[in-house]
Formats: structure tokens, sequence, C-alpha cells
């Protein structure tokens, strides 16, 4: 198999998996009556969607010109915690819902991990490990209200 059909058939997989991630995360957010948990939950899919769009694009460019595109990294900031946030918890559906986010964060670390080990090219590299880094934030910021609602 070819070098490029490879990576073609991991980017694809890399897609597929942004998808299940995104919709996982928008379940996850109309599920929440909690504000806390739909700010996350809302923000996590949104920067899921755009890898998903990436994605696409690096893929498309990839199949028809041997091209990898440019990622400079996700445009969307976490919006700070509103006041009521402070005046309701989560309850366990969406602690769990969290402990699978994290799971699926770091089953996408080690995937771009991979991809990145096998990419040769210079501008192919940097765009994964941008998407690499936006998943060690996503990493973080599930953690860090994990150890908040686990308190």
């Amino acid at each position: 198999m070819s070098q490029n059909k490879e990576m073609l058939d991991a980017i694809m997989r890399a897609i597929e998996l942004e998808k299940e991630t995104f919709d996982f995360y928008i379940k996850a957010g109309h599920k929440t009556f909690n504000p806390a948990g739909k700010r996350i939950f809302t923000w996590l899919a949104k920067t899921e969607e755009g890898h998903y769009l990436k994605l696409n694009e690096l893929y498309t460019s990839l199949h028809e010109s041997g091209r990898w595109v440019f990622y400079g990294g996700s445009t969307f900031d976490l919006a700070p915690a509103g006041d009521n946030e402070h005046q309701v918890t989560l309850d366990t559906d969406d602690v769990e819902a969290l402990k699978i986010a994290l799971d699926i964060e770091k089953r996408g670390m080690a995937y771009y991990e991979e991809l990145i080990a096998r990419t040769t090219d210079a501008d192919g590299r940097a765009m994964l490990e941008t998407l690499r880094t936006e998943e060690v934030e996503h990493l973080r910021v599930i953690v860090e209200k994990l150890k908040e609602l686990e308190a």
C-alpha cells in the first residue's frame, strides 16, 4: 500500500473519530441541565467540529494534489463561567459523560501521536501537532472539571 493511500486512510479514520466525538458532545450538552456542563460540552463540540472540517479539507487536498493544508489552531475559546454555575452541581450522568470524554480525548491524542510518527511532511507534522495540542487542552479542561466535581 502506498504511503499516500495509508495516510488518506488514516485521515479518513480521524475524520470519523472527530464526527463521533462531536456527536457525543452534542448529546451530552443537550442531556445536561447544568450551565457549566452545557458550556463545556458546547465548547468541546465546536472544537471537534472545527477539527472535522479541517480534516475534510486536508483529505481533499491530499487526495487531489498531495499537499497538506495549514492549520493554525482552533479559534473557539472556552466561555467564562456564568454566575449561575456555582449554584448547581453536575449530577452523576454528567460526571459519567465527562469520564467518557476523558477517555475519548486520550484516544484522540494517541491517534494524532501515531499520525505524527508516520508523517514525514513538515507541514503535515505541524498540523497534526496542533490538533494533538488541542486535544491536550480538551483533556486539561475535562480533568479540571472532574476534580472540581469529585472534591
